[in-house]
């Protein structure tokens, strides 16, 4: 407890070790994620290579259907021992800093990153992000369990290793920092923002020794878009936004199908490793990452190849996720969307006659719009974008594409896809969740129109098992009394017992939160 209310300090001390902290996070997450980014790259480009032999020698093919068992069986024993390792890992994260799981941080990086490497050898659509944050936050929970004072300071260096992972496996510092602020935490505070800073800037600066400082796409923009076809983005949000929420539904309902119809996780991941072998076989363009695909998109493919691009990559796309296969959405994700914007740019441009130099300008727009929609985190759709193609020509429309597509999902329902894949995760597996002793401290924030806006804390029910033992409001820490009113943008801090916290930060959330 002693530990507990040194925490509560204003002492600078205090933040500036923990500053230090979150550098050592960003240098070990930064190279950890850059050296998996160098294996995935590698992994992909042999795998490759064997798939293009194969389909010239017959010697090969009669070795791949070994290979491809030998594959299943080491990624799915993997899989079942270590079942932290498995999917994306962003909803992992999500759940360890909400008290849901308690992983350990070794065998589950182990695990991602041999799972990961194996999944990409073998052909299959999925991308490296989610993968390179669990590993972030493995480095954030390692130096955490060693050096930090309290479990508040692990968890936010847990956070700051997941903003190091983004940020080395896209050389994108803001986005890895947005990405936390918006989606894994849902609110700002002034601690997280320089944790997460410090990491995802010295990550960056990791990666970039080992990548160079090159964007990761280079499209070749000529003009910005015009205002006066700003009419065309709406109809272009629209389309996004009803494919975000086709996504998420296939995605959802193709898991929980596969995990009720097919018990045995070697069969899943088999099933996935060969037909992805026979996408790579009879229609290479579509097989892995689908990084070399976004970059030979082009006006003379046509519409008719351009559709058949689309809808073989979304099938193969959510074939290999279903299947529990340690790797991330965020990348074919955006590779769909660059697939649905080119048949739009293609359909508008000969319909319009628009100037063919807008082709790159709808792929890069459609994108952002197919993230927000998708994710729900249009900031750090916009921030990826720009940082990804190394421009700031086009932010106004990226902003009002990504706010239509977000509006368009949100009217459909659409719930956010990592939080359905954690429902997913929790409900299927929740034996993976762990409860330990001591304390923890919960942090939330006011919001307008709550329930407990501009309300005394005497009138608040708040949970029988915690105490709510500071507010923090313009800068300045207030103890609260039974009397003092709680005012949107407040951020309440309480204590609980990490036994009690998931029940507890479920009736904050009720209370705080519209």
């Amino acid at each position: 407890m002693k530990l507990l209310l040194k925490d509560l300090s204003q002492s600078s001390n205090k933040n500036i070790g923990l500053i230090f902290l979150s550098l050592l996070v960003g240098l070990t997450a930064g190279f950890l994620a850059s050296f998996y980014r160098l294996a995935l790259s590698a992994a992909e480009k042999f795998g490759a290579f064997l798939y293009q032999q194969a389909g010239r020698h017959l010697i090969y093919v009669l070795l791949l259907l070994p290979a491809l068992l030998l594959l299943a069986f080491i990624v799915s024993t993997l899989m079942k021992k270590y079942p932290m390792s498995t999917g994306s890992g962003i909803p992992q994260i999500k759940g360890q800093l909400l008290g849901y799981f308690q992983p350990d941080w070794f065998t589950t990086a182990w695990a991602k990153f041999v799972g990961g490497t194996l999944a990409m050898f073998a052909g299959l659509s999925l991308g490296r992000e989610g993968p390179s944050i669990q590993l972030g936050a493995a480095m954030g929970q390692a130096i955490g369990e060693k050096f930090a004072a309290t479990e508040r300071h692990q968890r936010l260096l847990i956070a700051s290793g997941a903003a190091a992972g983004l940020s080395a496996a896209f050389n994108a510092p803001l986005s890895g920092i947005m990405f936390v602020l918006e989606e894994i935490f849902s609110y700002f505070s002034p601690l997280i923002l320089l944790t997460c800073m410090t990491s995802a800037i010295i990550a960056d600066a990791a990666s970039r020794v080992i990548f160079g400082s090159a964007s990761i796409f280079n499209f070749q923009i000529v003009s910005g878009f015009p205002l006066s076809d700003y009419w065309l983005l709406l109809l272009l949000g629209i389309l996004m936004g009803i494919f975000g929420a086709v996504y998420n539904y296939a995605l959802v309902k193709g898991q929980d199908l596969v995990q009720d119809k097919i018990k045995s996780p070697f069969l899943r991941v088999f099933l996935s490793f060969i037909i992805s072998a026979l996408a790579a076989l009879f229609f290479p363009i579509i097989s892995g990452s689908g990084h070399h695909l976004i970059a030979q998109l082009t006006l003379g493919w046509g519409l008719a190849f351009l559709c058949l691009i689309f809808v073989s990559k979304f099938i193969i796309s959510i074939i290999s996720y279903i299947s529990g296969v340690p790797g991330g959405i965020f990348f074919p994700l955006l590779i769909l969307g660059a697939s649905l914007g080119s048949i739009f740019a293609t359909v508008v441009i000969s319909s319009l006659h628009l100037s063919p130099n807008l082709f790159p300008n709808f792929i890069i727009l459609a994108m952002a719009a197919t993230f927000t929609a998708i994710v729900r985190a249009p900031m750090t759709g916009i921030l990826l974008l720009v940082e990804m193609t190394g421009s700031f020509d086009h932010l106004l429309p990226l902003a009002f594409v990504s706010l239509i597509s977000y509006l368009v999902a949100e009217l459909l329902h659409s719930e956010p896809i990592y939080h359905s894949l954690l429902h997913n995760l929790l409900t299927t597996d929740s034996e993976i969740a762990t409860e330990k002793g001591g304390h923890i401290m919960i942090e939330a924030l006011v919001q307008f129109d709550s329930e407990a806006d501009h309300q005394p804390v005497q009138n608040l029910h708040l949970p029988q098992d915690s105490l709510l033992i500071s507010i923090q409001r313009n800068g300045e820490k207030i103890i609260p009394h039974g009397d003092t009113l709680l005012h949107a943008g407040d951020i309440a801090t309480f204590l609980t017992t990490q036994t009690q916290e998931v029940s507890v930060r479920q009736k904050i959330k009720r209370l705080f939160t519209t």
